[in-house]
Formats: C-alpha cells, sequence, structure tokens
C-alpha cells in the first residue's frame, strides 16, 4: 500500500499530469491486493475490494478528466479501500488463530486441570489476559469434568458446559454463563480479556471447587 499512495502522491507533489484511468487504477489495485497478506483473508475479498475502488474511481472521474484535485481523490480513494482490506486481513487473522488455538487445546482435551490452571497462571503473570481467561474456562471445565459435573463428549462447547454446570451448582450459575460468554467472545469474536476478566475465571474455578452439588448438598457423602 505504501509503495502504491506514495507512487502516486510523488507525481502530484511533482506536478506531473498524473490522470489515472480505471483500467490503470485496477492494475495498480490488483498489484497491491495480489500480496500474499490479501489472499489469506477471507473469500471473495480480493474482489469487491477491486469493485469497490474502480466504483468509486468512477465517481471521481468526469469527462474533462484532469488536475491535482482528481489525483488526490483518486490517491484518498486508493487509501481508504486498501485501509479496510488490512482491517479485514488482520480481523479474519486473530479469527483463524483462536480456531486453531481451540482446536490444539479443547475442552475435552487431554490437559489436565492442574496443567490448565497452571498455564492460565503463567499467562497471567506475563500479561496475556486472553490466554489467561481461555485456560482459566478450560481448567474450570475439565475440574467439573473430573467431578462428573460437566459431561466429556467430543465437541462440547463453553455454553453447553456452562448449562450442565449450573444445573448441578445454581448457586454459580450467572458467574458460569458470563465466563462463558467470556470465553467465546475471547476465542472467537473480538472481545479482549481484562486482567480483571482472567482473575473472575480463576476465582469462579475455586469457588466451583469448593461447592457441593446441588443434589447431594443435603447428604453427608455426596460429591465435592
Amino acid at each position: 500500500m505504501t509503495l502504491l499512495t506514495n507512487g502516486l502522491t510523488s507525481a502530484v507533489l511533482a506536478g506531473a499530469p498524473l490522470q489515472p484511468s480505471a483500467e490503470e487504477a485496477r492494475r495498480a489495485a490488483q498489484r497491491e491486493l495480489s500480496q500474499q497478506v490479501y489472499r489469506q483473508a477471507e473469500p471473495g475479498l480480493l474482489q469487491r475490494l477491486v469493485d469497490a475502488l474502480l466504483d468509486a474511481l468512477g465517481r471521481v472521474q468526469g469527462p474533462s478528466g484532469g488536475g491535482v484535485l482528481q489525483v488526490v481523490v483518486v490517491v484518498l480513494v486508493v487509501v481508504a479501500v486498501l485501509v479496510v482490506a488490512l482491517v479485514l486481513v488482520r480481523r479474519t487473522g486473530r479469527a483463524a488463530g483462536r480456531a486453531a488455538a481451540a482446536g490444539t487445546a479443547s475442552l475435552t482435551g487431554p490437559a489436565s486441570a492442574d496443567q490448565l490452571r497452571a498455564a492460565a497462571r503463567r499467562a497471567a503473570q506475563e500479561g496475556r489476559h486472553d490466554d489467561a481467561a481461555l485456560d482459566g474456562f478450560r481448567a474450570l471445565v475439565r475440574s467439573l469434568q473430573d467431578r462428573d459435573l460437566v459431561p466429556s463428549t467430543p465437541g462440547l462447547t463453553a455454553s453447553e458446559a456452562a448449562r450442565a454446570a449450573s444445573a448441578e451448582l445454581p448457586g454459580l450459575a450467572d458467574r458460569f454463563g458470563a465466563a462463558a460468554r467470556l470465553f467465546d467472545g475471547v476465542l472467537y469474536g473480538d472481545r479482549r480479556a481484562t486482567a480483571d476478566d482472567a482473575a473472575g475465571v480463576a476465582a469462579l474455578d475455586a469457588d466451583a471447587a469448593a461447592t457441593r452439588p446441588a443434589a447431594s448438598a443435603g447428604t453427608p457423602a455426596g460429591r465435592a
């Protein structure tokens, strides 16, 4: 994007009679958008951006053409479209990275609750609050699975785990739901966890471990 816009801008400042046509703009945009970073974005992004760029150029190029003002407008249009492209690429990359993390450390993976808690603590100490919240929630779910309070079925989702845990430990239902929404928001959405979020998940894990299931609360030999 820098090479494309710098070339146009330099020509303007030098007083060159630059009057890019729609076809020239198409070629410039295609050269920029053919870079690997754009090709890794969501399907169809390249074509949509080129179409949007040409549509915008068609609006600013009059039949008489020419003029420094037209060139400035062209530069601004190109920059705006490519900025949008970069935003979408980065957003897609974050989602892909989080999805990959979900695949390697799911709610039913082999790691133990203690291992996940240790990973969450390390992440918190290093300021990686997203990882601390995610591993903290996984530790919570794994601990509840060890107590047979949450199923260990493959593909278990955060909301399913929260509903199962809420049925067994109803006093913590609201916090289970909030923790599940945090997990999904960080892993699949654009939410960023804070230090307080990660600490709240760790506190919920500790409180859940100290709470007896509702079905056995009145008996001396209930599950713990």
